[in-house]
């Protein structure tokens, strides 16, 4: 472009040095063929004080004698002149857009091309101490767990995740959930769709539980009705969120990979009485006080927080 403009420059310093021969020329041939006089008064009888200025604009647009020589000098000069400014003009146009265009893009890939990997180091700490682990497996298992927490919160029927939370976090939810049982209002949670789920980290406590961290991404719809007349009061029903979780998963340290029984993880009946079980019963039957906690060697969920958008890359 630097060159570009060198030559550009050139042109014009050989345009400007030219013009004073041009108009030389132009006053010459008038001198040669005619006066510049003869030419006012066969024009009309103009005034003579405009001397070769006149004539040299009379010879532009006017005088048959001088435009033979000069004008069509004169005009191509002007015509290059014209030229090279307006490539000079496109060009800059060009580099301005391609400028732009070359950052959107840039900004643009870097959000497309930011890949959501697990954390691989993570993943093989857990293999070392459970060489049956399967990270496939486990984020599949974490979809199927969020998206029974997305229902049965719509729904209103905290029982059936009680398997799948650890006490604490199910004593929370659960009381949260009794507020819009309390004042006949639902939280519609629907059109759910999971992103991405990533490992992000394993923290390893030999004196309790071990934690396995996921970031999950979600897109869905969440706003809250009221029961009785079915009006949206609160969001945006025809909107789309999208939101990015951290769930944090607890077993006992020591624990092996073991296999499920789905009748266990999706229960209203406490296993043992086979008695309906209220949302009240946190940790044992009101019936037969049986325990209903999961088992310690299972993983289940401990925290479920909002988190930003950087927790999927870092």
């Amino acid at each position: 472009m630097k060159k570009f403009y060198a030559l550009l420059m050139t042109c014009l310093l050989l345009v400007f040095l030219s013009v004073p021969q041009i108009v030389d020329a132009g006053v010459g041939h008038s001198r040669s063929g005619g006066s510049s006089r003869s030419s006012s008064r066969s024009s009309g009888g103009g005034s003579r004080s405009g001397g070769s200025s006149y004539h040299y604009y009379r010879s532009g647009y006017g005088s048959s004698s001088d435009s033979s020589a000069s004008s069509p000098y004169l005009g191509f000069m002007f015509i290059l002149v014209g030229g090279i400014i307006l490539v000079v003009i496109v060009k800059s146009l060009q580099n301005k857009s391609g400028d732009s265009s070359s950052t959107y893009t840039s900004n643009d890939s870097q959000t497309l091309h930011r890949r959501v990997e697990h954390n691989t180091l993570a993943i093989s700490r857990v293999k070392y101490g459970d060489p049956n682990f399967d990270a496939e497996a486990f984020t599949s298992w974490v979809k199927e767990v969020y998206l029974k927490l997305q229902v049965a919160w719509t729904e209103k029927n905290w029982n059936s995740v009680r398997a799948i939370e650890s006490t604490s976090l199910y004593s929370q939810h659960s009381a949260q959930l009794e507020d819009h049982i309390r004042a006949k209002t639902t939280n519609v949670l629907e059109k759910v769709c999971i992103e991405n789920v990533r490992i992000k980290e394993f923290i390893e406590n030999p004196d309790g539980n071990d934690t396995l961290v996921v970031i999950l991404s979600s897109i869905l719809r969440d706003y809250v009705i009221d029961d009785d007349t079915r009006r949206v009061i609160e969001g945006d029903p025809k909107k789309d969120l999208f939101t990015v979780y951290q769930l944090n998963f607890i077993r006992q340290h020591g624990s092996q990979t073991q296999a499920v029984n789905p009748d266990e993880v999706v229960s209203d009946h406490c296993p043992n009485c086979g008695a309906p079980l209220k949302i009240s019963a946190v940790s044992e039957c009101d019936y037969c006080g049986a325990n209903l906690s999961r088992s310690p060697n299972q993983w289940v969920l401990d925290t479920y927080d909002v988190v930003d958008e950087d927790e999927l890359y870092n």
